[in-house]
């Protein structure tokens, strides 16, 4: 197989389950965050499609990190409205995920491809360890923001969105977490391989995308 065929092949069921997405569920109160969501996967994607077999890999690198930087703040943004969180704290998230990705765009061979094989890509990236504690950080929040209102909300129907959403985060780290917990050597290909596992976030948005809440409770959802 050619450097990135995984990616590739990803990137076209995303596109399928994008479509299907805009195809039959347009309705679902929070439609253009899981399309944002699904489109921001797929072009990472195709980037690291890209980055393989080569096309200008200093450019195309740095874009895909861009892409995937915003995925954090996004997820948080959609626990806030699952939830009915009446706190727009979100824009701190978007606004350090902004600077990053300025960083990125601006700077040359800021992102570097050390290695690519059919599955994951391998990137050496400027400010990575601050880097690392943004976008994990912000995920783990959002994972205990999520489980915060789970345990303490009594709401049955933002209960089970906020379940759905949960389940998407954890279908990707633990078993991210368990590959480097077994070979810490996977720590470097982080990036890549958490989007490769990212498609489980993909097929659980798609089952979220049938899931629709009353308009009771989208009003309350997004009254901030």
């Amino acid at each position: 197989m050619l450097p990135g065929t995984l990616s590739l092949i990803f990137f076209c069921i995303e596109l399928v389950i994008l479509v299907v997405v805009i195809t039959l569920n347009r309705d679902h109160p929070f439609f253009w965050t899981i399309i944002l969501f699904l489109a921001l996967l797929q072009l990472y994607q195709l980037s690291e499609f890209l980055i393989c077999i080569g096309i200008n890999e200093n450019i195309t690198g740095r874009i895909a990190y861009v892409i995937i930087t915003f995925l954090p703040p996004l997820g948080y943004f959609l626990c806030t409205k699952v939830v009915g969180w009446k706190y727009p704290d979100y824009w701190l998230g978007f606004a350090a995920g902004t600077g990053f990705s300025l960083y990125y765009l601006i700077v040359p061979n800021s992102v570097r491809l050390i290695d690519c094989n059919p599955l994951y890509a391998v990137y050496n990236s400027d400010l990575s360890p601050y880097y690392g504690i943004y976008y994990l950080g912000l995920i783990v929040y959002s994972i205990l923001f999520i489980v915060a209102h789970l345990i303490f909300k009594n709401d049955r129907i933002k209960q089970k969105s906020g379940a759905i959403v949960l389940v998407g985060y954890l279908s990707f780290l633990t078993p991210m977490f368990l590959m480097v917990l077994i070979d810490s050597s996977f720590r470097s290909a982080i990036p890549s391989i958490m989007c490769k596992y990212a498609l489980l976030l993909a097929v659980t948005l798609l089952v979220f995308s049938f899931v629709k809440p009353s308009k009771k409770d989208v009003n309350n959802a997004t009254s901030d």
